[in-house]
């Protein structure tokens, strides 16, 4: 007597960025786990790249990852289009998998997959719903995140929850540092979810509204230093820029972005109190900022004029060639 017959591979459209970090293992996973069966691929048109990902080493490309595995790929203009709605009906797929896709899905998409839209996100929902979850993260000095996998809805991130994995942080990681531990917990999070995708068991339990939290893209006054605060608010603002773009030294044009910074012990800094901003160059610390309560040493930074001309950089905050901009700030602040 035989057993029962294993379920079939179910069919997956993975809908991602082109150049995402986070989309490309998930393509690597599901490629390659014996009960899936990746039926396309959905991303941007070529070209339109996002954003967070821009400069770093080590570029992936989803669209061409797909298309050497034999994998369908689709690259509208709009998901939601009537062309791309069809489109993505044709590869007839079981689930449509979200993971770091930035474009809505109107109904007529979440009704094409004949059982479930899923969405990974890495963020510890229905807290750090939206954008940059890691910025936000590190700016708060967060400790206790985590990551989810979602039902989709037409809401932004406030379906119900089919799973999750708490991610306890030690509050003074930076943003990317989060990002990369948050990453590889989803991946862990969707070979946990694998099964029950194949089995049908889409329980999740509804998000309780008073707990969410919402952030979109920081702007200029998030990633703007203000030396009025202690050196604890000062440094999260310093993590949660780093690597990308750098907090803004000063308001006033100058372009210089703060991307390492460490608060000096008080038995190794100058024991004269001085104003918030005031700058000085020390023979032993390099650059140093007054903030409320502390000195903060300058470790990196870089300097981004206002002409558009390609940033220039110090690998240290003692290097005698310092750019144009901060010798001006210098100049002007420094004791």
């Amino acid at each position: 007597m035989t057993g029962p017959e294993p379920p079939a591979p179910i069919r997956v459209v993975l809908l991602s960025e082109t150049n995402s970090k986070f989309g490309a293992p998930f393509l690597a996973e599901l490629l390659t786990h014996p009960d899936v069966e990746v039926a396309g691929v959905l991303t941007r048109l070529p070209g339109q790249l996002c954003s967070y990902y821009l400069g770093e080493p080590d570029q992936v490309d989803l669209a061409e990852q797909a298309s050497s595995a034999g994998v369908t790929v689709l690259r509208p203009h709009s998901v939601n289009d009537p062309e791309t709605v069809a489109a993505l009906a044709e590869l007839d797929p079981d689930y449509l998998l979200i993971a770091n896709y930035q474009q809505i899905l109107r109904k007529p998409v979440l009704d094409v997959p004949r059982r479930a839209v899923v969405n990974f996100h890495p963020g510890p929902l229905p807290r750090y719903a939206g954008l940059a979850p890691f910025f936000w993260m590190a700016r708060h000095g967060e400790r206790d995140s985590g990551v989810t996998a979602l039902i989709t809805t037409p809401g932004i991130d406030d379906g119900p929850v089919l799973a999750q994995r708490p991610v306890p942080l030690d509050g003074t990681e930076d943003a990317g540092q989060i990002r990369d531990r948050l990453f590889s917990e989803s991946r862990r999070l969707l070979r946990e979810v694998i099964p029950r995708l194949v089995a049908g068991d889409l329980k999740a339990v509804p998000q309780d509204p008073e707990q969410r939290t919402y952030f979109s893209s920081p702007g200029p006054d998030d990633t703007s230093i203000n030396w009025s605060w202690n050196a604890e608010e000062v440094l999260r603002v310093v993590r949660a820029c780093h690597p990308q773009p750098g907090a803004l030294i000063a308001t006033d044009g100058t372009g210089l972005r703060v991307h390492q910074a460490r608060a000096l012990p008080r038995d190794a800094a100058p024991g004269t109190a001085h104003s918030p901003g005031t700058v000085r160059s020390h023979p032993r610390h390099g650059l140093m900022i007054a903030c409320a309560d502390a000195w903060i040493q300058v470790l990196s930074l870089s300097w981004h004029p206002q002409g558009g001309a390609a940033p220039s950089s110090t690998g240290g905050a003692d290097d005698p060639d310092l750019a144009a901009g901060l010798v001006e700030l210098l100049a002007a602040h420094t004791e």
